[in-house]
């Protein structure tokens, strides 16, 4: 995770145009279908990444012996199929946050990372069971961290592997 450009190019760059960096540190991301219960809801988060090191400024629950620490904020979600229910976005406001750091233990590492979501409702959502509406927008996030997490490791063990293979040819010539 020393360089952050290609840290970036590796877990957000594809060639099926699911992903658009929108700045520097912000990508739009166009996630798969999730369907739960009664609903299919296609979810686009915008997410800002940001590389953080030394210790400095990490989120309290990170040990400080981390060397670097990818944290991810979710800032915008458009959650169309949801629609159906909410003309306007921003009945519902939806907070996830998220870190992604290696940790070791003697010649073993891997990656370790933490979510924090919070979910709250506009009154006028009040025709639909707060806990129902709660649970099934909960697990629809919680499936597409698992899957934005499984392809984050996927992405970034590809481009150790090719950094490594890259790496110990130069070191042949």
């Amino acid at each position: 995770m020393d360089d952050k450009h290609r840290v970036l190019r590796a877990v957000f760059s594809d060639d099926k145009g699911t992903t658009k960096q929108l700045n520097e540190e912000e990508w739009r991301i166009k996630m798969p279908p999730m369907q739960c219960l009664f609903l299919s809801v296609n979810p686009t988060a915008d997410v800002k990444l940001t590389f953080k090191s030394n210790g400095e400024d990490y989120p309290p629950e990170i040990p400080h012996h981390v060397p670097k620490v990818l944290e991810l904020h979710f800032i915008r979600w458009e959650l169309q199929g949801l629609d159906t229910f909410y003309k306007d976005h921003y009945q519902i406001n939806i907070d996830v946050r998220g870190s992604l750091y290696p940790e070791r233990k003697g010649k073993h590492s891997w990656l370790k990372n933490q979510m924090v979501m919070k979910i709250t409702f506009c009154p006028k959502v009040a025709f639909i069971p707060e806990n129902l509406l709660q649970d099934a927008i909960e697990l629809i996030f919680k499936a597409v961290w698992d899957q934005t997490k499984h392809e984050f490791h996927d992405r970034l063990l590809e481009d150790y592997n090719r950094f490594k293979r890259n790496k110990s040819g130069k070191n042949y010539v």
